[in-house]
Protein backbone atom coordinates (compact mmCIF):
# COMPACT_ATOMS: atom_id res chain seq x y z
CA UNK A 1 0.00 0.00 0.00
CA UNK A 2 1.34 3.48 -0.86
CA UNK A 3 2.25 5.81 1.94
CA UNK A 4 0.09 8.52 0.39
CA UNK A 5 -3.20 6.59 0.60
CA UNK A 6 -4.35 8.05 3.95
CA UNK A 7 -3.80 11.60 2.64
CA UNK A 8 -5.94 11.06 -0.47
CA UNK A 9 -8.65 9.54 1.66
CA UNK A 10 -8.75 12.56 3.99
CA UNK A 11 -8.98 14.98 1.02
CA UNK A 12 -11.84 13.05 -0.54
CA UNK A 13 -13.69 13.02 2.80
CA UNK A 14 -13.26 16.82 3.15
CA UNK A 15 -14.61 17.52 -0.38
CA UNK A 16 -17.63 15.30 0.27
CA UNK A 17 -18.34 17.06 3.53
CA UNK A 18 -18.15 20.57 1.96
CA UNK A 19 -20.46 19.55 -0.88
CA UNK A 20 -22.92 18.18 1.61
CA UNK A 21 -22.82 21.43 3.58
CA UNK A 22 -23.34 23.49 0.39
CA UNK A 23 -26.45 21.48 -0.49
CA UNK A 24 -28.09 22.20 2.85
CA UNK A 25 -31.06 24.70 2.56
CA UNK A 26 -30.38 28.41 3.30
CA UNK A 27 -31.96 30.20 6.18
CA UNK A 28 -34.77 32.80 5.77
CA UNK A 29 -32.45 35.75 6.44
CA UNK A 30 -30.07 34.65 3.73
CA UNK A 31 -32.89 34.36 1.18
CA UNK A 32 -34.21 37.88 2.04
CA UNK A 33 -30.73 39.35 1.66
CA UNK A 34 -30.34 37.77 -1.75
CA UNK A 35 -33.84 39.06 -2.87
CA UNK A 36 -33.02 42.61 -1.75
CA UNK A 37 -29.73 42.57 -3.63
CA UNK A 38 -31.58 41.45 -6.78
CA UNK A 39 -34.20 44.25 -6.40
CA UNK A 40 -31.49 46.84 -5.98
CA UNK A 41 -29.78 45.61 -9.12
CA UNK A 42 -33.05 45.85 -11.14
CA UNK A 43 -33.76 49.35 -9.80
CA UNK A 44 -30.31 50.57 -10.84
CA UNK A 45 -30.80 49.12 -14.34
CA UNK A 46 -34.29 50.70 -14.69
CA UNK A 47 -33.05 54.14 -13.66
CA UNK A 48 -30.19 53.86 -16.14
CA UNK A 49 -32.61 53.00 -18.96
CA UNK A 50 -34.90 55.96 -18.11
CA UNK A 51 -31.95 58.33 -18.09
CA UNK A 52 -30.72 57.04 -21.46
CA UNK A 53 -34.22 57.46 -22.98
CA UNK A 54 -34.57 61.05 -21.73
CA UNK A 55 -31.15 61.93 -23.11
CA UNK A 56 -32.09 60.46 -26.52
CA UNK A 57 -35.38 62.44 -26.63
CA UNK A 58 -33.53 65.65 -25.78
CA UNK A 59 -30.96 64.97 -28.49
CA UNK A 60 -33.63 64.31 -31.14
CA UNK A 61 -35.54 67.49 -30.26
CA UNK A 62 -32.39 69.56 -30.58
CA UNK A 63 -31.60 67.93 -33.92
CA UNK A 64 -35.14 68.61 -35.24
CA UNK A 65 -34.97 72.27 -34.26
CA UNK A 66 -31.65 72.63 -36.08
CA UNK A 67 -33.07 71.08 -39.27
CA UNK A 68 -36.30 73.21 -39.32
CA UNK A 69 -35.62 76.64 -40.96
CA UNK A 70 -36.50 79.62 -38.84
CA UNK A 71 -39.29 81.54 -40.57
CA UNK A 72 -41.03 84.70 -39.62
CA UNK A 73 -44.58 84.37 -40.84
CA UNK A 74 -46.38 87.67 -41.40
CA UNK A 75 -49.51 88.18 -39.44
CA UNK A 76 -52.37 87.07 -41.66
CA UNK A 77 -55.28 89.33 -42.28
CA UNK A 78 -58.24 88.66 -40.06
CA UNK A 79 -60.60 89.23 -42.94
CA UNK A 80 -60.57 88.02 -46.51
CA UNK A 81 -60.06 90.63 -49.20
CA UNK A 82 -63.18 91.96 -50.83
CA UNK A 83 -62.40 90.49 -54.20
CA UNK A 84 -61.77 87.05 -52.72
CA UNK A 85 -65.25 87.22 -51.20
CA UNK A 86 -66.71 88.35 -54.52
CA UNK A 87 -64.89 85.62 -56.45
CA UNK A 88 -66.10 83.00 -53.96
CA UNK A 89 -69.71 84.24 -54.48
CA UNK A 90 -69.40 84.17 -58.29
CA UNK A 91 -67.47 80.88 -58.27
CA UNK A 92 -64.33 82.28 -59.86
CA UNK A 93 -60.73 81.59 -58.67
CA UNK A 94 -59.42 83.90 -55.94
CA UNK A 95 -56.77 86.56 -56.49
CA UNK A 96 -54.11 84.11 -55.25
CA UNK A 97 -54.96 81.72 -58.05
CA UNK A 98 -56.59 79.15 -55.79
CA UNK A 99 -59.88 77.86 -57.05
CA UNK A 100 -62.86 79.27 -55.15
CA UNK A 101 -65.62 76.98 -53.96
CA UNK A 102 -68.53 76.71 -56.30
CA UNK A 103 -71.53 78.90 -55.35
CA UNK A 104 -73.67 75.77 -54.97
CA UNK A 105 -72.12 72.48 -53.91
CA UNK A 106 -73.97 69.21 -54.27
CA UNK A 107 -73.24 65.56 -53.81
CA UNK A 108 -73.32 63.50 -57.02
CA UNK A 109 -75.90 61.20 -55.39
CA UNK A 110 -78.55 63.96 -55.27
CA UNK A 111 -80.97 63.87 -58.19
CA UNK A 112 -83.03 66.92 -57.18
CA UNK A 113 -81.68 70.23 -58.53
CA UNK A 114 -81.47 73.38 -56.42
CA UNK A 115 -84.47 75.45 -57.48
CA UNK A 116 -85.01 79.17 -56.99
CA UNK A 117 -88.02 81.16 -58.18
CA UNK A 118 -87.26 84.86 -58.67
CA UNK A 119 -90.16 87.26 -59.23
CA UNK A 120 -89.46 90.82 -60.40
CA UNK A 121 -92.24 93.43 -60.18
CA UNK A 122 -91.68 96.84 -61.79
CA UNK A 123 -93.96 99.87 -61.88
CA UNK A 124 -93.35 103.42 -63.12
CA UNK A 125 -94.93 106.85 -63.31
CA UNK A 126 -93.68 109.02 -66.17
CA UNK A 127 -94.21 112.37 -67.87
CA UNK A 128 -94.00 110.64 -71.28
CA UNK A 129 -97.55 109.39 -71.70
CA UNK A 130 -97.08 108.52 -75.38
CA UNK A 131 -94.74 105.66 -74.47
CA UNK A 132 -96.81 102.53 -73.79
CA UNK A 133 -94.07 101.17 -71.54
CA UNK A 134 -94.65 104.05 -69.12
CA UNK A 135 -97.29 104.58 -66.44
CA UNK A 136 -97.87 100.88 -65.92
CA UNK A 137 -97.30 98.25 -63.23
CA UNK A 138 -96.58 94.63 -64.03
CA UNK A 139 -94.52 91.58 -63.13
CA UNK A 140 -91.56 91.94 -65.45
CA UNK A 141 -90.50 88.32 -65.09
CA UNK A 142 -90.83 85.15 -63.04
CA UNK A 143 -87.60 83.24 -63.38
CA UNK A 144 -86.88 79.60 -62.62
CA UNK A 145 -83.25 79.04 -61.69
CA UNK A 146 -82.21 75.37 -61.58
CA UNK A 147 -78.71 74.15 -60.72
CA UNK A 148 -77.32 70.70 -60.03
CA UNK A 149 -74.16 68.65 -60.24
CA UNK A 150 -74.43 66.10 -63.03
CA UNK A 151 -70.92 64.80 -62.43
CA UNK A 152 -68.17 65.48 -59.87
CA UNK A 153 -66.50 67.56 -62.58
CA UNK A 154 -69.53 69.23 -64.16
CA UNK A 155 -72.56 71.30 -63.10
CA UNK A 156 -75.70 72.03 -65.07
CA UNK A 157 -77.55 75.37 -65.05
CA UNK A 158 -80.94 76.26 -66.52
CA UNK A 159 -82.55 79.70 -66.21
CA UNK A 160 -86.09 79.81 -67.61
CA UNK A 161 -87.89 83.16 -67.34
CA UNK A 162 -91.57 83.80 -67.95
CA UNK A 163 -91.72 87.42 -69.11
CA UNK A 164 -94.39 90.06 -69.59
CA UNK A 165 -93.41 93.43 -71.00
CA UNK A 166 -94.02 96.18 -73.56
CA UNK A 167 -91.49 97.19 -76.20
CA UNK A 168 -89.42 100.03 -74.75
CA UNK A 169 -86.89 101.33 -77.32
CA UNK A 170 -84.05 103.46 -75.96
CA UNK A 171 -84.42 106.01 -78.78
CA UNK A 172 -88.18 106.32 -78.52
CA UNK A 173 -90.03 108.84 -80.68
CA UNK A 174 -93.66 109.87 -80.47
CA UNK A 175 -95.79 107.91 -82.91
CA UNK A 176 -93.37 104.95 -82.89
CA UNK A 177 -95.14 101.59 -83.12
CA UNK A 178 -94.91 99.47 -79.97
CA UNK A 179 -96.17 95.98 -79.29
CA UNK A 180 -97.28 94.52 -75.99
CA UNK A 181 -97.79 93.66 -73.36
CA UNK A 182 -96.17 90.45 -74.58
CA UNK A 183 -96.05 87.29 -72.49
CA UNK A 184 -93.79 84.36 -73.17
CA UNK A 185 -91.38 81.74 -71.91
CA UNK A 186 -87.71 81.82 -72.83
CA UNK A 187 -84.47 79.92 -72.39
CA UNK A 188 -82.27 82.66 -71.01
CA UNK A 189 -79.47 80.31 -70.03
CA UNK A 190 -78.99 76.55 -70.27
CA UNK A 191 -75.43 75.34 -70.13
CA UNK A 192 -73.04 72.74 -68.76
CA UNK A 193 -70.22 74.12 -66.64
CA UNK A 194 -67.08 71.96 -66.77
CA UNK A 195 -64.87 72.96 -63.87
CA UNK A 196 -62.35 70.12 -64.07
CA UNK A 197 -61.45 68.30 -67.26
CA UNK A 198 -57.74 67.78 -66.85
CA UNK A 199 -56.24 71.21 -67.56
CA UNK A 200 -55.29 73.30 -64.54
CA UNK A 201 -57.09 76.69 -64.26
CA UNK A 202 -59.20 75.98 -67.36
CA UNK A 203 -63.01 75.86 -67.20
CA UNK A 204 -65.65 75.75 -69.89
CA UNK A 205 -69.32 76.42 -70.60
CA UNK A 206 -71.25 74.59 -73.30
CA UNK A 207 -74.78 75.66 -74.18
CA UNK A 208 -76.69 78.96 -74.10
CA UNK A 209 -75.34 81.68 -71.79
CA UNK A 210 -74.79 85.42 -71.27
CA UNK A 211 -71.71 86.59 -73.14
CA UNK A 212 -68.79 87.80 -71.04
CA UNK A 213 -68.77 91.25 -72.60
CA UNK A 214 -68.12 94.03 -70.11
CA UNK A 215 -69.23 93.89 -66.49
CA UNK A 216 -73.01 94.10 -66.38
CA UNK A 217 -73.98 91.87 -69.31
CA UNK A 218 -73.48 88.71 -67.22
CA UNK A 219 -76.20 89.83 -64.76
CA UNK A 220 -79.89 89.02 -65.02
CA UNK A 221 -82.29 91.98 -64.87
CA UNK A 222 -83.29 91.38 -61.24
CA UNK A 223 -79.59 91.50 -60.25
CA UNK A 224 -78.83 94.91 -61.78
CA UNK A 225 -77.87 97.62 -59.29
CA UNK A 226 -80.57 99.82 -60.91
CA UNK A 227 -84.10 99.13 -62.14
CA UNK A 228 -83.25 99.52 -65.84
CA UNK A 229 -80.20 98.63 -67.90
CA UNK A 230 -77.50 101.16 -68.70
CA UNK A 231 -78.12 103.16 -71.90
CA UNK A 232 -74.91 102.03 -73.58
CA UNK A 233 -75.71 98.34 -73.05
CA UNK A 234 -79.21 98.87 -74.44
CA UNK A 235 -77.82 100.63 -77.51
CA UNK A 236 -75.02 98.19 -78.38
CA UNK A 237 -75.80 94.84 -76.71
CA UNK A 238 -79.47 94.28 -75.86
CA UNK A 239 -82.37 95.55 -73.78
CA UNK A 240 -81.45 93.11 -71.02
CA UNK A 241 -78.31 91.22 -72.05
CA UNK A 242 -76.81 89.61 -75.10
CA UNK A 243 -76.88 85.81 -74.89
CA UNK A 244 -76.00 83.18 -77.44
CA UNK A 245 -75.21 79.49 -77.87
CA UNK A 246 -71.73 78.07 -78.19
CA UNK A 247 -68.61 77.20 -76.23
CA UNK A 248 -66.93 79.44 -73.65
CA UNK A 249 -63.42 78.77 -72.37
CA UNK A 250 -61.97 80.56 -69.35
CA UNK A 251 -58.31 80.33 -68.36
CA UNK A 252 -56.66 81.87 -65.29
CA UNK A 253 -52.97 82.46 -65.87
CA UNK A 254 -50.99 80.90 -62.97
CA UNK A 255 -50.03 83.77 -60.64
CA UNK A 256 -46.43 82.58 -60.43
CA UNK A 257 -46.05 83.44 -64.13
CA UNK A 258 -47.40 87.00 -63.80
CA UNK A 259 -45.80 88.22 -60.56
CA UNK A 260 -48.65 86.99 -58.35
CA UNK A 261 -51.26 88.95 -60.30
CA UNK A 262 -54.73 87.69 -61.28
CA UNK A 263 -55.29 87.55 -65.05
CA UNK A 264 -58.20 85.75 -66.67
CA UNK A 265 -58.84 85.25 -70.39
CA UNK A 266 -62.24 84.20 -71.80
CA UNK A 267 -62.80 83.08 -75.40
CA UNK A 268 -66.31 82.34 -76.66
CA UNK A 269 -67.23 80.88 -80.03
CA UNK A 270 -70.95 81.41 -80.61
CA UNK A 271 -73.55 80.98 -83.32
CA UNK A 272 -73.93 84.74 -83.74
CA UNK A 273 -77.71 84.98 -83.46
CA UNK A 274 -77.53 87.62 -80.75
CA UNK A 275 -81.17 87.32 -79.71
CA UNK A 276 -82.69 90.81 -79.57
CA UNK A 277 -79.32 92.53 -79.96
CA UNK A 278 -79.44 95.52 -82.35
CA UNK A 279 -75.89 94.88 -83.60
CA UNK A 280 -75.36 91.09 -83.60
CA UNK A 281 -78.64 90.04 -85.13
CA UNK A 282 -79.17 87.12 -87.54
CA UNK A 283 -80.69 83.65 -87.59
CA UNK A 284 -77.33 81.83 -87.45
CA UNK A 285 -77.55 80.88 -91.12
CA UNK A 286 -74.41 82.90 -91.91
CA UNK A 287 -71.28 81.10 -93.08
CA UNK A 288 -69.16 81.81 -90.00
CA UNK A 289 -69.73 81.93 -86.24
CA UNK A 290 -69.21 84.97 -84.04
CA UNK A 291 -66.33 85.41 -81.60
CA UNK A 292 -66.23 87.14 -78.23
CA UNK A 293 -63.02 87.73 -76.27
CA UNK A 294 -62.69 89.15 -72.78
CA UNK A 295 -59.63 89.69 -70.60
CA UNK A 296 -59.56 90.98 -67.03
CA UNK A 297 -57.02 91.92 -64.38
CA UNK A 298 -57.98 91.97 -60.69
CA UNK A 299 -55.81 93.31 -57.89
CA UNK A 300 -56.04 94.59 -54.32
CA UNK A 301 -54.42 97.99 -54.82
CA UNK A 302 -54.63 98.65 -51.08
CA UNK A 303 -55.77 96.74 -48.03
CA UNK A 304 -59.43 97.69 -48.43
CA UNK A 305 -59.50 98.67 -52.13
CA UNK A 306 -59.95 96.24 -55.02
CA UNK A 307 -59.71 97.14 -58.70
CA UNK A 308 -60.80 95.11 -61.72
CA UNK A 309 -60.07 96.19 -65.28
CA UNK A 310 -61.56 94.42 -68.27
CA UNK A 311 -61.53 94.67 -72.05
CA UNK A 312 -63.81 92.98 -74.58
CA UNK A 313 -64.09 92.42 -78.33
CA UNK A 314 -67.14 90.98 -80.10
CA UNK A 315 -67.14 90.36 -83.83
CA UNK A 316 -69.81 88.79 -86.03
CA UNK A 317 -72.40 89.34 -88.75
CA UNK A 318 -75.03 92.05 -88.49
CA UNK A 319 -77.67 90.34 -90.62
CA UNK A 320 -78.46 87.18 -92.57
CA UNK A 321 -76.77 88.32 -95.78
CA UNK A 322 -73.34 87.62 -94.35
CA UNK A 323 -72.00 90.82 -95.91
CA UNK A 324 -72.70 93.23 -93.07
CA UNK A 325 -70.40 92.98 -90.09
CA UNK A 326 -70.29 94.34 -86.55
CA UNK A 327 -67.32 94.87 -84.27
CA UNK A 328 -67.77 96.00 -80.68
CA UNK A 329 -64.89 97.05 -78.43
CA UNK A 330 -65.47 97.43 -74.70
CA UNK A 331 -63.64 98.61 -71.62
CA UNK A 332 -64.86 98.28 -68.03
CA UNK A 333 -63.61 98.96 -64.53
CA UNK A 334 -64.90 98.09 -61.07
CA UNK A 335 -63.48 99.73 -57.96
CA UNK A 336 -64.67 98.47 -54.57
CA UNK A 337 -63.85 99.83 -51.14
CA UNK A 338 -64.80 97.70 -48.16
CA UNK A 339 -65.29 99.08 -44.68
CA UNK A 340 -62.27 97.97 -42.60
CA UNK A 341 -64.43 98.03 -39.46
CA UNK A 342 -66.87 95.52 -40.96
CA UNK A 343 -69.84 97.89 -40.53
CA UNK A 344 -70.90 97.77 -44.23
CA UNK A 345 -69.77 101.31 -45.01
CA UNK A 346 -68.77 100.12 -48.49
CA UNK A 347 -68.43 101.97 -51.81
CA UNK A 348 -68.67 100.63 -55.36
CA UNK A 349 -67.67 102.47 -58.55
CA UNK A 350 -68.42 100.92 -61.94
CA UNK A 351 -67.81 102.22 -65.45
CA UNK A 352 -68.16 100.83 -68.95
CA UNK A 353 -67.50 102.20 -72.42
CA UNK A 354 -68.31 100.61 -75.80
CA UNK A 355 -67.19 101.64 -79.27
CA UNK A 356 -69.01 100.01 -82.16
CA UNK A 357 -68.35 99.69 -85.89
CA UNK A 358 -71.50 98.31 -87.51
CA UNK A 359 -72.41 98.02 -91.18
CA UNK A 360 -76.01 99.11 -91.65
CA UNK A 361 -75.88 98.72 -95.46
CA UNK A 362 -73.39 97.88 -98.19
CA UNK A 363 -72.38 101.53 -98.30
CA UNK A 364 -72.93 102.80 -94.74
CA UNK A 365 -71.05 102.03 -91.54
CA UNK A 366 -71.94 103.44 -88.12
CA UNK A 367 -69.16 104.42 -85.73
CA UNK A 368 -70.82 104.95 -82.36
CA UNK A 369 -69.62 105.40 -78.79
CA UNK A 370 -71.28 105.22 -75.39
CA UNK A 371 -70.49 104.94 -71.69
CA UNK A 372 -71.92 105.01 -68.18
CA UNK A 373 -70.63 105.60 -64.65
CA UNK A 374 -72.20 104.27 -61.46
CA UNK A 375 -71.34 105.15 -57.87
CA UNK A 376 -72.95 103.42 -54.90
CA UNK A 377 -72.71 103.97 -51.15
CA UNK A 378 -73.78 101.19 -48.80
CA UNK A 379 -75.29 102.84 -45.73
CA UNK A 380 -75.58 99.69 -43.63
CA UNK A 381 -76.18 96.01 -44.20
CA UNK A 382 -79.57 96.54 -45.91
CA UNK A 383 -79.59 100.07 -47.41
CA UNK A 384 -77.84 101.30 -50.59
CA UNK A 385 -77.77 104.75 -52.17
CA UNK A 386 -76.46 105.24 -55.71
CA UNK A 387 -76.27 107.34 -58.87
CA UNK A 388 -75.87 106.32 -62.51
CA UNK A 389 -74.83 108.70 -65.32
CA UNK A 390 -75.51 107.62 -68.92
CA UNK A 391 -74.51 108.89 -72.33
CA UNK A 392 -74.53 106.97 -75.59
CA UNK A 393 -74.90 107.29 -79.32
CA UNK A 394 -77.23 105.08 -81.31
CA UNK A 395 -75.26 102.02 -82.44
CA UNK A 396 -77.30 101.93 -85.68
CA UNK A 397 -77.46 105.71 -86.25
CA UNK A 398 -74.41 107.48 -84.87
CA UNK A 399 -75.94 110.93 -85.39
CA UNK A 400 -78.37 110.29 -82.50
CA UNK A 401 -77.49 110.47 -78.82
CA UNK A 402 -79.22 110.23 -75.45
CA UNK A 403 -78.13 110.91 -71.89
CA UNK A 404 -79.65 110.42 -68.47
CA UNK A 405 -79.26 110.83 -64.71
CA UNK A 406 -80.63 108.08 -62.43
CA UNK A 407 -80.36 108.31 -58.62
CA UNK A 408 -81.71 105.30 -56.70
CA UNK A 409 -82.09 103.73 -53.28
CA UNK A 410 -82.27 99.99 -52.54
CA UNK A 411 -83.49 98.29 -49.38
CA UNK A 412 -83.09 94.61 -48.55
CA UNK A 413 -85.96 93.83 -46.22
CA UNK A 414 -84.47 90.33 -45.94
CA UNK A 415 -82.23 88.03 -47.93
CA UNK A 416 -85.26 87.06 -49.99
CA UNK A 417 -87.03 90.42 -50.46
CA UNK A 418 -85.69 93.71 -51.88
CA UNK A 419 -87.33 97.08 -52.60
CA UNK A 420 -85.89 99.76 -54.91
CA UNK A 421 -86.92 103.29 -55.84
CA UNK A 422 -85.30 105.08 -58.80
CA UNK A 423 -85.78 108.47 -60.43
CA UNK A 424 -84.58 109.01 -64.01
CA UNK A 425 -84.24 112.12 -66.14
CA UNK A 426 -83.69 111.30 -69.80
CA UNK A 427 -83.07 113.70 -72.67
CA UNK A 428 -81.12 114.15 -75.92
CA UNK A 429 -82.40 113.23 -79.37
CA UNK A 430 -85.50 111.82 -77.69
CA UNK A 431 -88.44 113.49 -75.93
CA UNK A 432 -87.55 114.78 -72.47
CA UNK A 433 -88.73 112.35 -69.84
CA UNK A 434 -88.91 112.17 -66.04
CA UNK A 435 -89.77 108.75 -64.63
CA UNK A 436 -90.13 107.34 -61.13
CA UNK A 437 -89.58 103.56 -60.91
CA UNK A 438 -90.58 101.11 -58.19
CA UNK A 439 -89.08 97.62 -58.16
CA UNK A 440 -89.90 94.74 -55.81
CA UNK A 441 -87.93 91.51 -56.14
CA UNK A 442 -88.62 88.39 -54.10
CA UNK A 443 -87.11 84.92 -54.08
CA UNK A 444 -88.14 81.57 -52.70
CA UNK A 445 -86.33 78.28 -52.87
CA UNK A 446 -82.56 77.87 -52.93
CA UNK A 447 -81.13 81.38 -52.64
CA UNK A 448 -78.77 82.15 -55.58
CA UNK A 449 -75.56 84.09 -54.91
CA UNK A 450 -75.85 87.85 -54.44
CA UNK A 451 -74.45 90.00 -57.28
CA UNK A 452 -70.97 91.44 -56.86
CA UNK A 453 -72.17 94.93 -55.93
CA UNK A 454 -74.30 93.80 -52.95
CA UNK A 455 -71.39 93.11 -50.53
CA UNK A 456 -73.61 91.39 -48.00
Amino acid sequence: MSRYSPVWGLMALALFASAAVAQQPKTSDERMDQFERRLNELERKYQADIKARDEEITRLKAQLQKQQPATTQPVEKTEKSTQDLINEIEGRPTTTGAAAPAPITRTPASFNPDLAVVSDFVGNISTLNSNKARNRFDVRSVELDLRAAVDPRADAVAVLPFTRDVDDPLFFQRGMEQTGPNSGAEIEEAYLFLHDFGVENLTAKVGHYHLRFGRQNILHSHDWPTVDNSFVNQSFLAGESIADSGVSLSYVIPPRLVHDQYFEIIAEIISGEGGDSPTLNNDASVDSPALNLHALWNHDIKKDWNLELGTSWLTGKHDNSGHLETNLFGFDFTLIHTDPTGRFNNQVFIGEAIYGITDTSNTETQNALGAYLLAQQQLNRDWYLGLRLDWTENALADNQEVWGVSPYVSWYWSEFLRFRLEYQHKTGDVPDENTLYLQITWIFGAHPPHPYWALR
